[in-house]
């Protein structure tokens, strides 16, 4: 079969397999996920240069991208991959020599250009192991991020969770400081009965409109992010918002749980671009009495910096202002600028 051809049929049954789980799989799945596809279309594709290798990337990623327009992920993982090529090949031809730095900031754009003219056939073996560690590296970040539960919580605590059911990262964060012997009590909010019947129950459970009344006890409030950016803002399941103003005008301070491959390099502006609605079940008998009504049922809010304390990853917590350096930890300053909005 001609490579164009295989290329087109594995995003078509990667697509296929996300579209026909339900529920949806975790994000670390489908990170993971992402990571083995184009590891699987670059080894068909064979890119010559950094520049070839860049425009694959950016193009599969936006047409995933704009396939399923609430997942960023596919975004995230395909910059991550060209700065890890971009790593090998300083490795293999040795960093720029150190040099005064007004004459550093006028030659990156030329250092840029001629590195992305450079050849691929050296690395691709050490790119190929680089991309398998980060999925190794995906695999172990939930590990790593309830590991902080016990820099965070502490016996005597009451600490308020939002959408535990519906997120294996929190149920393992306070798992492992239930493991470690951390005596503090749990109060679990969600927004409708089916999402208190999912997952372990940590304490006690409470509605979401139940908040109000129950914030005033509560020492912290602890939510996962579906994403987040560097500006310190995030994308929060919806109630998150609220809550959080809640707690903010009790002065409690607010955890945000975010491992690494959900963290958005690219700010965006308008909150308009984000695909943050989800389709309302309506009965089919409605349909033609309903089809001119437009009924909106937000599936994510969106977070302001202010109202987070601390974003949580694997290695540690950060306010939200450090957001933007820890960015450079996974994603290349020109890969970011170059990628076409």
């Amino acid at each position: 079969m001609n490579s164009k051809l295989e290329v087109e049929e594995l995003k078509k049954n990667f697509l296929f397999s996300y579209r026909k789980k339900f529920p949806r799989e975790s994000s670390s799945a489908i990170a993971k996920s992402t990571v083995t596809l184009l590891r699987k279309i670059l080894a068909r594709e064979s890119p010559k240069t950094l520049n070839d290798l860049q425009v694959s990337l950016n193009g599969h990623c936006r047409r995933l991208y704009g396939a399923q327009q609430s997942e960023l992920i596919f975004i995230n993982v395909g910059l991550m991959i060209s700065k890890l090529a971009r790593d090998e090949l300083v490795q293999k031809n040795g960093a720029p020599d150190d040099k005064d730095m007004y004459v550093l900031w006028r030659e990156e754009d030329a250092a840029n250009e001629n590195q992305k003219k450079m050849e691929l056939a050296d690395v691709k073996r050490e790119l190929q192991v680089s991309i398998k560690e980060l999925a190794s590296e995906i695999d172990a970040v939930r590990e790593g991020v309830a590991a902080q539960s016990m820099e965070l919580l502490f016996n005597n605590d009451v600490v308020m969770v939002y959408s535990l059911g519906s997120s294996k990262t929190l149920q393992a964060f306070f798992q492992h400081s239930l493991d470690a012997g951390r005596r503090h009590k749990v109060i679990e909010i969600a927004d409708d009965d089916e999402e208190l019947e999912k997952g372990p129950k940590f304490g006690r459970q409470i509605q979401l409109y139940e908040a109000a009344s129950e914030m005033e006890k509560a020492s912290k409030l602890v939510l996962v992010a579906a994403i987040y950016f560097p500006d310190g803002t995030c994308i929060v399941p919806a109630g998150g918002e609220q809550l959080a103003l809640l707690a903010k005008r009790r002065q409690i301070p607010v955890y945000v749980l975010a491992p690494f491959y959900k963290l958005c390099p690219i700010n965006m502006a308008n909150p308009a671009m984000l695909h943050t609605c989800r389709g309302v079940p309506l009965p089919f008998n409605l349909s033609t009495s309903t089809g001119l009504v437009d009924c909106s049922e937000p599936a994510f809010d969106r977070l302001a910096s202010d109202l987070v304390t601390y974003y949580v990853n694997s290695s540690s917590y950060l306010i939200p202002s450090h957001i933007n350096t820890y960015k450079s930890d996974y994603y290349n300053c020109h890969d970011i600028a170059e990628y076409p909005q």
